[in-house]
């Protein structure tokens, strides 16, 4: 059976899901509404997202931005979590034939770690352009 996509949660409904905010849940959100609105998928099967990352907090918790943000999930096995080695991060979207890959910037970093308050960082992030805190490079799997 194939299902029409749903309507996106809205950040605060994502921070209810995940119990709190910060700055990965809202690097995943935004990263994620950014990747709807690029590559326009029709269902909920359509994008399949994999993320390479450390396999523990807080790293984990934009596993649960791109979930609400994308309706790619975990039980769906269309969002993927590989452990990364060190602290970089890299998403790898594809829809069909297309493949693009985000890198968390250096910029991102010093959000996460140096701001104190979760939130305030959390706020920043979602007021700045995705490319702030995201490269991207496109690939075709041709």
């Amino acid at each position: 059976m194939k299902f029409k996509r749903p309507r996106n949660l809205n950040y605060p409904e994502t921070v209810r899901f995940h119990g709190h905010d910060g700055p990965f849940l809202a690097l995943g959100y935004i990263l994620g509404r950014h990747v709807v609105k690029i590559m326009k998928p029709r269902g909920i099967m359509d994008l399949r997202i994999t993320v390479q990352a450390k396999a523990e907090k807080p790293f984990t918790c934009m596993l649960d931005g791109l979930q609400c943000s994308t309706f790619a999930t975990l039980g769906k096995g269309n969002l993927l979590h590989q452990t990364g080695v060190g602290d970089n991060i890299v998403v790898k979207v594809e829809k069909g034939r297309m493949i693009r890959y985000f890198r968390m910037t250096t910029q991102a970093w010093d959000i996460c770690f140096r701001y104190g308050d979760l939130a305030k960082a959390a706020r920043k992030i979602r007021r700045m352009p995705v490319r702030e805190w995201w490269s991207c490079h496109d690939k075709d799997k041709g």
